[in-house]
Formats: C-alpha cells, sequence, structure tokens
C-alpha cells in the first residue's frame, strides 16, 4: 500500500466513490510528478507537495 509523501500514512489506492465500501484511507488526492504516481491522505497534503515536490522526493 502506497503511504502519503507528506506524513507516511498509508493510503489506500481505491477511491470509495467507485466501490461498495467506505473507508478512511483511501487516497482523496493523487499527482503525477516526474512519472510518478503520489497518493496523499488529504488534499492539503497534496497541495503542500504540489508547492514544494522537491522536499519530499528522494
Amino acid at each position: 500500500m502506497p503511504t502519503c509523501p507528506v506524513c507516511g500514512m498509508a493510503v489506500d489506492r481505491t477511491n470509495p466513490a467507485e466501490t461498495d465500501y467506505q473507508d478512511e484511507e483511501y487516497a482523496p488526492a493523487t499527482m503525477e510528478y516526474e512519472g510518478e504516481t503520489y497518493y496523499f491522505c488529504s488534499t492539503e497534503h497534496e497541495e503542500e507537495f504540489r508547492n514544494s515536490p522537491e522536499e519530499y522526493v528522494e
């Protein structure tokens, strides 16, 4: 399971809106960066990453 690059929380790649269950650990935001897909635990963390991805990518 991928982790949010900002906080390290595990996030599920499945959007519960597309399934028949609700899961608090789904990825509410995703973003492509340098050919890689990143999954985020919140839209706030996606915004933090978007503003300075070099801080979070090794």
